[in-house]
């Protein structure tokens, strides 16, 4: 007793003096640093909380954000495993005491006499947090849900900027097609009218069979961009946890390609802390792998679990006391084991300075993108202006037969061209808006976004 009393003595001063693991502090980005685009400059004015996609002042994707958070099939994936994180934690029940309890009952008859015997018994195991190894383990526990729970938070702000893009490429579809019927149309007029001059001698045929080219050109393009439109829709009907041509009544007529009203000021990297939920997922792994070197290190030191026992039948009897477990032979094992997890924690910082660095680089390149998009598409729409008014003029010579008919192809052909690219611009503008706000983190904490993890 005397042995074991002095080792326990010691096990309690070595505990009073004994820190596991380094104390954790999370990484930060330097407050300072900036980007390197000049537009960058100002307050961020996208955040977590900020519903960016109302700037399209479009009902219809407002509807459907809000309906593809309720009913995405990933994003209640991810929640799940919020729960299962959770409830592993509570399942194992990390520095409670451990125990179980039995009984019985026999019944005997001697000479007509009935004699009822009863029994019970009850075991109780707590483990002592000497060294702070349980402490850890919560920890690492705690980190794990969060982790978990932020991996549910990048999951919706994706879905967000999927179904934007989905919503936006198929209105771009929707309008190119439609200026392609419509460019159809005026080209069929333009062979009606070149066929009656051909009948009077004024063309030649081979003006007629080069227009009938263009209208077959033209023709041919439209399948092609329906497939593209119908893939769009599809991905919608995916996205909002539906069958994929759920929702092509939706886009039954063509809409406008939706128009920004705002603009966005991408703050300073150190914002990214606050509002991307892959980094904040990578610092609680960061967190989570820092925890399990104190678990290691915890195991290199004894351990003191109280027991103790209560039967009960025809005499009571119970035992209590400490028991202590020394790490003697294995103790080249559980260094191994400390080193490992020191291991995996550094690959886990690795891992997060990474993410902080590609999220820097996303914005980095969503702030170009959307700045040259939107003086691109400036540029088209005074190319699309210029080439109207000159197809105007081309037509109306033509039908005066004071110009050839290679000179109303010509023009168009530019036309046509040129609407088509002001539609895929209109659609790259809005895109790159969409790819700069979800590389800011914006919109993935609305009110009620996480009502389902919070569940019981």
């Amino acid at each position: 007793m005397f042995r074991v009393t002095t080792t326990l003595a010691t096990t309690l001063i070595l505990a009073g003096c004994t820190t596991l693991g380094q104390p954790y502090v999370a990484p930060s980005v330097d407050a300072n640093a900036r980007y390197g685009a000049a537009q960058a400059g100002g307050a961020k004015s996208v955040t977590a909380t900020t519903m960016w996609w109302r700037a399209f002042n479009d009902s219809q994707l407002n509807a459907l954000i809000e309906a593809g958070l309720k009913q995405n099939l990933t994003i209640a994936r991810a929640v799940e495993r919020v729960i299962e994180a959770r409830e592993t934690a509570a399942a194992e029940g990390i520095g409670l005491p451990t125990g179980s309890a039995s009984g019985s009952a026999a019944g005997s008859s001697a000479g007509g006499d009935v004699e009822l015997t009863r029994s019970a018994s009850t075991t109780l195991n707590w483990e002592i947090d000497l060294f702070g190894g349980l402490a850890k383990r919560r920890e690492a526990a705690q980190a794990s849900i969060d982790a978990a729970t932020e991996e549910a938070n990048m999951a919706r702000l994706t879905l967000i900027g999927d179904i934007a893009t989905a919503y936006v490429e198929a209105q771009g579809y929707q309008d190119r097609i439609h200026i392609a019927r419509t460019t159809l149309e005026s080209q069929n007029q333009t062979t009606a009218l070149t066929r009656k001059q051909n009948e009077v001698g004024v063309v030649t045929r081979l003006d007629v069979t080069q227009l009938a080219g263009d209208v077959a050109s033209t023709a041919a393009s439209i399948p092609a961009l329906e497939i593209s439109l119908n893939e769009s829709i599809h991905r919608l009907g995916v996205l909002l946890g539906q069958q994929p041509s759920a929702l092509k009544s939706m886009f039954a007529t063509t809409t406008q390609i939706p128009r920004l009203s705002g603009s966005v000021q991408a703050g300073i990297p150190s914002d990214l802390m606050r509002d991307r939920p892959d980094i904040r997922q990578a610092e609680r792994t960061l967190a989570e792998a820092a925890a399990d070197i104190g678990v290691a290190q915890a195991d290199l030191y004894p351990s003191l679990t109280l027991a103790g026992n209560l039967s009960v039948s025809s005499a009571t009897t119970w035992s209590l006391g400490p028991t202590l477990s020394l790490p003697i032979f294995n103790r080249g094992a559980l260094k191994a084991t400390v080193r490992l997890e020191e291991s995996d924690a550094e690959q886990a910082y690795l891992a997060y300075r990474e993410t902080v660095l590609e999220a820097v680089e996303e914005i980095e390149n969503a702030l170009v993108g959307f700045s040259k998009q939107q003086a691109r598409r400036s540029e088209l729409a005074e190319s699309y202006t210029s080439y109207t008014e000159a197809t105007d003029i081309a037509d109306d010579l033509y039908r005066a037969g004071d110009t050839t008919l290679l000179d109303l192809l010509t023009a168009q052909r530019s036309l046509y061209t040129a609407r088509d690219s002001l539609a895929q611009s209109s659609v790259a503008v809005a895109t790159q808006y969409i790819i700069l706000c979800k590389a800011t983190g914006g919109g993935w904490n609305i009110s009620g976004a996480t009502t389902a993890e919070s569940r019981s």
